[in-house]
């Protein structure tokens, strides 16, 4: 879009001139449920006595009739008709703006005399009457029919409409294609985003700085290598700030906008971020501004090149812990070793669970406590990669962008299996490994049985596989005790998978399994890894196809060890 527009806040009571509404557009159709909302959200503005309330952008251009409204004209003629209203009951009201359809004659005149009569001749002139009682209804229903109470509150809200309702005023220039405009805002609904706004107000022409045409050139090319960085290896650079899709983001740079205006995941209106910068660019003026956004960029750039500090962030952003913005917050005034130790107690803080004051991590279940250990996990596996100095970064870009499951490392309940398909899927996946723990002439009549249900592709009863599964739970099981089937010493993160069979699989399938999903090069978070390649559990103990009492003893020392600097500063153990 050209950067040589006019763009600024403009309240109702200032605008003034004739509208002029083309043939290229639908006429007015706003229902009367967005009207309602909308009387709703100006109501409530003025009762919170708001400064301002912003009305999204109208894009128009200057034409012959006094400007050409390209865009938002359905909002700006719902704020045109309750003004008349405003001034049909007597009240004293100017209104210094009037609008006009071209594919209706006297649109302003019944605008400013809204009637059943004329109602019924067009469909606009309809649905500009529908409008106009919804008011009438609105005010009758929030003040009870009473006419002094809607007199009096009309009163009070005039004020508000002409000094505290604004509109952003985007207007184009005269050489701009009206019609190849509208198209693009409209379109698949693709409106003007906060970024293309502040664009607009950084890129604005200033009178009497001969060097402005230059700043313009290279705020451009700056402008543009930060949303190319930002779209750049595989979006980790973007998912190290935001744990949003990008997707969510039409111009990534928004979002550095968000960070600057405190408004990352926060609750607010289309366009806060843009009314932010409005005002501070008046207040710090352009040039500030932009050094503030190059000098906030960069800092994330040197954050992400740095191992520990790319970790760091990158988990508490990706937990939910903290955004970006919060960080940057904390960030401000310390040296990097301060900061390091600010970091140290967030990350401590976000593991910082309300237990019972008998129980530890230990007894965190799977059964209530899904997301918390999802988190120690999550910690545990990004800390042991900046422990260890491992080759490889945690991928944050994989990891927001997919859904996560804690897998059980060794499972001994059938709950999922549920129908005769999968139950036999589930017995084909064990035979091999009920053959490779089992000694010579052992265990070969189960074997059997196991392939004659697979070749047949049919079981008899639920009965039956419940009591072929427990066989098989307990040739490849260490020990007997189920009671830690849903600790945190038999967690791990992992994919979501789809697949029943695998998931209430035993270990040595399991194992398997993620052995060949290495092979071809997915995702395995790096501690999942170890787990399943028994990286924990000391040599002499170790067996290949069982997950035993001294594997997840292993597992949870291991675990204590890397988080333990975070433990100690919440008095926390595993």
């Amino acid at each position: 879009m050209d950067d040589n527009v006019l763009l600024e806040i403009r309240p109702i009571g200032e605008i003034e001139g004739h509208f002029y509404v083309p043939n290229y557009q639908r006429g007015y159709r706003w229902t009367s449920s967005q009207v309602v909302a909308l009387l709703n959200d100006i109501w409530d503005s003025s009762e919170r006595k708001e400064d301002t309330y912003c009305l999204q952008p109208i894009v128009i251009m200057g034409c012959l009739r006094g400007y050409e409204l390209i865009d938002g004209q359905q909002r700006f003629t719902t704020i045109l008709i309750l003004l008349n209203y405003i001034k049909r009951r007597g009240l004293p009201i100017d209104i210094k703006f009037e609008l006009d359809y071209a594919t209706r004659s006297k649109t302003k005149e019944f605008l400013e005399n809204v009637n059943e009569k004329e109602a019924q001749g067009n469909i606009d002139f309809y649905h500009i009457y529908e409008a106009d009682r919804t008011i009438d209804d609105w005010l009758n229903k929030k003040f009870d029919g009473d006419f002094n109470k809607i007199t009096y509150s009309l009163f009070t809200l005039i004020n508000f409409l002409l000094k505290s309702v604004k509109v952003i005023w985007y207007e184009v220039d005269n050489n701009e294609d009206p019609i190849a405009l509208f198209t693009r805002l409209n379109i698949g609904k693709i409106g003007l985003t906060n970024a293309e706004l502040i664009r607009a107000l950084l890129l604005r022409r200033i009178p009497n700085d001969p060097d402005r045409d230059k700043k313009q050139i290279e705020m451009s090319i700056q402008w543009d290598n930060i949303e190319k960085e930002l779209r750049s290896d595989n979006d980790n650079l973007w998912s190290f700030i935001s744990k949003e899709s990008p997707d969510a983001y039409p111009t990534r740079i928004e979002i550095l906008f968000e960070m600057m205006a405190g408004l990352i995941n926060a609750k607010r209106r289309d366009y806060d971020t843009f009314y932010w910068f409005e005002n501070e660019i008046k207040e710090k003026g352009l040039d500030a501004i932009w050094l503030k956004i190059q000098q906030d960029y960069l800092q994330i750039k040197e954050w992400y090149s740095d191992n520990e500090f790319y970790h760091k962030i990158g988990y508490l952003i990706s937990s939910g812990h903290k955004t970006i913005g919060e960080i940057f917050e904390l960030a401000r005034g310390k040296r990097k070793s301060e900061f390091r130790k600010e970091l140290d107690v967030l990350i401590a803080e976000s593991i910082d669970f309300k237990m019972k004051l008998d129980e530890t991590y230990r007894d965190l279940s799977y059964e209530g406590d899904q997301e918390k250990i999802s988190r120690i996990l999550l910690l545990f596996n990004i800390q042991s990669i900046i422990n260890e100095g491992a080759y490889q970064r945690f991928p944050f870009s994989k990891y927001n962008n997919s859904e996560w499951s804690l897998e059980h490392i060794h499972a001994q309940q059938s709950e999922g299996l549920k129908n005769a398909k999968l139950q036999i899927k589930w017995i084909e996946m064990h035979i091999e490994s009920v053959k490779v723990v089992s000694a010579p002439e052992e265990n070969l009549e189960l074997i059997e049985r196991m392939k004659e249900i697979v070749a047949s592709n049919s079981i008899e009863s639920r009965n039956v596989f419940d009591n072929i599964f427990n066989e098989v739970c307990n040739v490849l099981s260490e020990d007997g005790d189920s009671e830690y089937i849903h600790s945190l010493a038999n967690m791990a993160l992992l994919k979501k998978n789809d697949n029943a069979a695998l998931n209430n699989s035993t270990f040595d399938v399991k194992r398997n399994k993620i052995v060949e999903m290495d092979q071809k090069g997915a995702f395995i978070p790096y501690c999942t890894k170890m787990v399943f390649l028994k990286y924990y559990t000391p040599s002499n103990d170790n067996q290949v196809h069982f997950w035993g009492k001294k594997d997840r003893d292993a597992y949870l020392k291991a675990m204590a060890k890397v988080l333990n600097p975070y433990l100690t500063l919440i008095n926390k153990t595993i």
